[in-house]
């Protein structure tokens, strides 16, 4: 009896060991959620508060200035402002398609992700400061949503080249393999920071591994032994991508 009152007792015990880590594991990945979704949120905020300044400020003020100028010329009775209308009319024009190219870009939709990548890359390589290059691209299938996620992921690693990195080069590649693609994005910066590389914080990190998600992909951020920062994105071509909240 003494032996089954012990076998019952370790046995009870090691069930509620179990439970305990799983509800421990569980907690965790809530956790873990919370701060993706609160990630997430944080930049869409920042986004919407950038392009709302970018309107009123911006096409806000021009718009202004050009219904100013009407109703100069319709009191006057004169078309002497009419040159400045059509300069401030153009300026907006522009500004507009600079916001609109943001938020989705046109030869993304047109041309693909490739192309759009490439895009991306002429406009940094007019600056002296940094070059960027696509050494090598496998095309691969998926549709229009993931493209622009994994189209958001490059464009935010190269802003962190350019903003935080005090890198002068920029190189990518696409390696398709039999069920998945390897993006791997690199630069010969400062890396990442220890604390910042161990734990993955960070608004801008948070919102690549989030964005990673959507498509199914993996991201890993590691430093190169040569210097620099190395992010590798591993897409699995048989998933489906979740929407982006």
């Amino acid at each position: 009896m003494l032996m089954a009152f012990s076998l019952v007792f370790f046995v009870s015990l090691y069930k509620r060991r179990v439970l305990q880590n799983q509800l421990r594991l569980q907690e965790m990945q809530t956790q873990h959620q919370q701060e993706m979704l609160k990630a997430t949120l944080t930049s869409q905020e920042e986004e919407r508060n950038r392009l709302g300044t970018e309107l009123h400020d911006g096409v806000g003020a021009l718009l202004s200035t050009i219904k100013m100028n009407l109703q100069v010329s319709q009191r006057s009775n004169s078309l002497d402002t009419l040159p400045e209308v059509i300069e401030h009319l153009t300026e907006t024009i522009g500004l507009v398609r600079t916001i609109s190219h943001e938020m989705m870009p046109i030869v993304l939709k047109k041309y693909g992700l490739k192309r759009a990548v490439a895009d991306l890359f002429e406009k940094i390589n007019k600056s002296d400061e940094i070059t960027a290059s696509i050494n090598s691209w496998d095309e691969f299938d998926r549709d229009e949503s993931d493209n622009l996620m994994i189209y958001r992921i490059i464009q935010e690693l190269t802003n962190n080249s350019l903003k935080h990195a005090e890198a002068s080069s920029i190189d990518l590649e696409c390696i398709l393999n039999e069920d998945e693609t390897r993006i791997v994005f690199s630069d010969n910066g400062k890396g990442f920071p220890p604390e910042v590389l161990e734990k993955s914080e960070g608004i801008g990190l948070w919102n690549i591994s989030n964005r990673a998600q959507t498509v199914g992909a993996a991201v890993y951020f590691t430093n190169k032994q040569s210097g620099g920062a190395s992010v590798e994105l591993r897409i699995n071509l048989r998933s489906k991508a979740k929407t982006l909240p």
